[in-house]
């Protein structure tokens, strides 16, 4: 029986949703319809005069969730072309004026760092806190409320402030514990499950094990947006006719009735009708309360209008000599709100990434909430690095207006209001409401797939 699958949202998740769709319905129907002009969604790479910006994503994090993600590098030939991090020795908070090293390795050498920068103190206060995080069942799902508990307020707010406001751009105290902090979406992740439906080659456990044994995360040859150009690429050529993407195309409203979702070309200013037997919506939440209130499904966009959404602002500024200070050696920093700072941390891409960028030059990744002048970034990152940081040969801007969902406290349990009252509709709503971690995006595409399967 041949079902017919349309996804609205062409980055990862809806190629995902795409690619597992084929892997349990062999003969469906898929078109993926995508606002922009091009796939990929978040994660895009610019090669600049042999400079590799990420301006999303900037590399892909090891973890325990891979083995989806594993499935499809193996399946698109990708692997092929891993391109692992160095591990630095540190990360750091800018905290009272000044970059403190916390380890991202455990040595003798890295914990007299923390000690150094931190006192002994906060050493002592991790320790008691460990057997509380590992024993206390917390009975709220506010980030910041259960740090309090565990680490106390002052650790809270030096550390775990500083780490998620980095992250998210977001306090501690408006973030969910389960997405930001337990994973609680990715409590169905069972390994030895998926290995049984989920297979890898021999050639990519070698080639995996080889290149990014010691690492932390990875990249490919050309960035990782090849993630994104070969898993659509290799869905054409596999495909043919049974996947369709029609880019420049915004989808308007469902006609839950007759299962069919009203699509405007931008390009022929008219409008278009979908039949469905499953619509995925990959959308943006703004985008979504959209479509459910002109679909008469006002409750369900009221409640996405009520989520928040974050802005970004990315550069990346390169200079073709070194430019850190010789001491530094991490992976970056991030700035404690406290701090009142433009800047929410660093990325020092050609210190983790040597190979991606030109000899003796260097590329930093520097993130921030408000757009302002280039002047005024490079001002605060000369303060924070305590070095006069001379004319970048280039700085590439890109702004992500709305686009990162706010996970709230309870966000979790609106959305699985949400997909109870659509799936019974045969609307699915994507993975991007839940994270934005590659790995976990790629299993939980999976995951709804196999579920509607099942």
């Amino acid at each position: 029986m041949s079902h017919k699958f349309v996804i609205v949202g062409a980055g990862l998740s809806g190629l995902s949703n795409a690619f597992f769709i084929k892997h349990f319905y062999p003969k469906a129907q898929i078109t993926l319809i995508e606002q922009s002009n091009r796939v990929g969604g978040m994660i895009v790479t610019n090669n600049r005069n042999g400079f590799i910006c990420e301006e999303g994503p900037r590399s892909i994090r090891m973890g325990k969730y891979n083995r989806p993600l594993y499935h499809i590098l193996n399946k698109i030939n990708l692997y092929r072309e891993f391109v692992p991090s160095i591990q630095q020795p540190y990360s750091y908070i800018y905290w009272n004026g000044k970059l403190i090293a916390v380890p991202l390795q455990m040595n003798l050498q890295t914990l007299l760092q923390f000690v150094k920068d931190n006192g002994c103190g906060d050493v002592l206060n991790v320790i008691k806190a460990f057997p509380k995080m590992m024993l206390m069942k917390a009975d709220t799902d506010n980030l910041g409320e259960y740090l309090d508990q565990v680490l106390g307020k002052k650790m809270t707010e030096k550390y775990a402030e500083s780490v998620f406001y980095g992250i998210y751009g977001e306090s501690v105290y408006n973030l969910s514990k389960g997405l930001c902090y337990s994973k609680s979406h990715m409590k169905g992740y069972d390994e030895q499950e998926i290995k049984k439906e989920l297979s890898l080659d021999q050639d990519f456990e070698q080639i995996r094990d080889e290149k990014l044994k010691g690492a932390n995360s990875y990249r490919f040859k050309n960035g990782v947006e090849s993630l994104p150009k070969s898993l659509h690429a290799y869905l054409k050529e596999q495909y043919g006719e049974e996947y369709k993407v029609q880019l420049n195309s915004k989808a308007k409203r469902i006609d839950v009735n007759t299962k069919e979702l009203i699509v405007e070309n931008r390009d022929e200013q008219e409008e278009q009708k979908l039949n469905y037997d499953y619509l995925i919506l990959n959308a943006p939440t703004h985008q979504l309360s959209q479509i459910m209130i002109n679909s008469n499904l006002n409750k369900i966009g009221d409640t996405f209008r009520g989520i928040k959404c974050n802005s970004l602002v990315t550069r990346n500024i390169c200079w073709d000599q070194k430019i850190l200070p010789q001491e530094f050696k991490g992976f970056g920093y991030l700035i404690n709100p406290k701090q009142e700072q433009v800047i929410l941390g660093m990325v020092a891409d050609s210190l983790s990434f040597p190979s991606q960028y030109p000899q003796n030059s260097t590329n930093l990744s520097i993130m921030s909430i408000y757009d302002v002048n280039d002047h005024v970034i490079l001002n605060e990152l000369s303060k924070h690095l305590g070095v006069k940081i001379p004319e970048p040969k280039e700085i590439i801007t890109k702004s992500w207006s709305k686009a990162f969902t706010r996970f709230s406290p309870g966000h979790q349990e609106e959305m699985k209001k949400i997909e109870q009252e659509l799936n019974a509709k045969n609307i699915i709503i994507g993975a991007n409401n839940y994270t934005l971690a590659i790995p976990e995006l790629v299993y939980l595409s999976y995951s709804k797939i196999k579920q509607l399967y099942l």
